[in-house]
């Protein structure tokens, strides 16, 4: 008990994160939390393969969004902390990112859509398996749930990095009741296809809600375009872009494989435990909603690297303790029905998963120091080494055992990555603290 009093006295009591991220989470428990409570409802409301189909489909969208974002979400964050002390500055810095954004992002849709390379690409990746025979009935949909997607991320990050939590909380809120809730009522009430129904409401409502929030965005531009700032945009964001095209096989390549060798139903139950698992995702991510700002603003090398080494214990520590109730929690919902049986053996994967999401918050944390640095084509570095290992190990361990290799494969390719983070932000921070005191001498 008097460790535990050392321990709150130390960490939790009067610490300005841990007050922000406990105003954060309070409300994001809640919204995201719901939309957890949601998925038996939605596996009650759907078939397995409906289910596994609808899954297949939000991680390929996921990774198209993750493409055609270009990075600008990064950008914002590190270019908005720079321009603080200036508004019109700072002014004119989101009117030319948002823009360009919006701009890019059009014509990269419309290439897309006309040249049909995803069909392509599609048809060619899944020309073994079932997958690719149904994308087509699917493909504006997730073409809305791209679009959603983008620029749902670069407002939240537009909230996060000038600290109006009160606003993403209502953003998330209104979001949840408007797209959920709706989605939920049409597919009980509705004979039509469910993974269509969802994929449109669900996503049409976002991006509606994404525009009506966006006013608040709208409001600081200075209608003046500042090649500079695009530029620095490219500069920070493109190497995310070409890191995540290539880290795709990291981030979809699991899901490839396991529909390609086990199936839409097999799939459906790795499906739901990638959604479990990315419990502790979702929680890091409210942590980094209210670290993110003062990380980028912290000028004290030494004082930020014990921070971070701080946070990474606290991380570990309470993120363990949750996998733990996440694993609990999925026991007792398939041993009282609450999850049709047919998904029993998410309870075998589930362990893996949640090792592999914590050593994958782990490499959110400390990549946040190649934004800090401004060293963002390190990803890029990062993305060809895990998508080649990712290869190899997915085509091997998932063809063998199936979600338990995908699982395995997963964690893998995350540990891979944390240690990279971790040795080359310690690596900027000596050199940086290095070079200071030789100036000082």
């Amino acid at each position: 008990m008097a460790l535990i009093k050392e321990l709150i006295n130390k960490y939790i009591r009067g610490n300005e994160i841990f007050s922000r991220f406990v105003n954060v989470f309070s409300v994001d428990v809640i919204v995201r939390g719901a939309n957890f409570l949601l998925i038996p409802v939605f596996i009650a409301l759907m078939t397995q393969r409906e289910f596994g189909n609808y899954g297949y489909l939000y991680s390929f969208a996921m990774t198209l969004s993750g493409i055609i974002n270009f990075g600008f979400y990064v950008a914002m964050t590190k270019l908005y902390s720079d321009t603080t002390n200036n508004k019109h500055q700072q002014g004119s810095m989101l009117f030319t990112i948002t823009t360009s954004l919006l701009v890019l992002v059009a014509i990269s849709m419309l290439i897309v859509y006309f040249t049909k390379i995803d069909i392509d690409f599609f048809s060619l990746l899944n020309k073994n398996n079932d997958a690719g025979n149904f994308y087509l009935d699917y493909r504006v949909y997730v073409f809305i749930a791209v679009l959603s997607m983008i620029f749902t991320n670069y407002l939240t990050f537009f909230f996060v990095s000038s600290e109006q939590i009160k606003k993403l909380q209502a953003f998330n809120l209104i979001r949840f009741f408007l797209a959920n809730g709706t989605a939920v009522i049409v597919l009980y009430v509705s004979p039509l296809d469910a993974v269509m129904l969802r994929l449109a409401i669900t996503y049409g409502a976002e991006l509606f809600l994404t525009i009506v929030f966006g006013s608040f965005l709208f409001k600081r531009f200075l209608p003046v375009f500042d090649l500079y700032y695009l530029k620095k945009a490219f500069k920070l964001g493109l190497p995310i872009v070409s890191g995540c095209l290539l880290t795709a096989m990291v981030n979809f390549g699991d899901k490839f494989f396991v529909m390609k060798y086990a199936g839409a139903d097999t799939f459906a139950v790795y499906n739901l435990g990638i959604l479990f698992s990315s419990i502790l995702l979702i929680v890091y991510q409210s942590f980094n909603f209210v670290w993110l700002p003062l990380f980028l603003k912290e000028k004290d090398l030494t004082v930020l690297k014990r921070k971070t080494k701080r946070y990474t214990l606290i991380i570990i520590t309470g993120l363990s303790a949750l996998g733990l109730l996440v694993w609990l929690g999925t026991y007792f919902a398939l041993v009282w029905g609450i999850i049709k049986i047919n998904y029993y053996d998410v309870l075998y994967i589930l362990p893996v998963l949640i090792v592999a999401q914590i050593f994958g918050t782990l490499i959110g944390l400390f990549a946040n120091f190649t934004t800090y640095f401004e060293k963002t084509h390190i990803q890029l570095f990062v993305g060809i080494i895990l998508s080649v290992i990712g290869y190899f190990l997915y085509s091997s361990l998932v063809k063998e055992y199936l979600i338990m290799g995908a699982s395995v494969s997963l964690l893998i390719l995350n540990a891979i990555g944390f240690l990279f983070y971790y040795t080359r932000a310690g690596y900027y921070i000596n050199n940086r603290l290095k070079g200071k005191r030789e100036l000082k001498d």
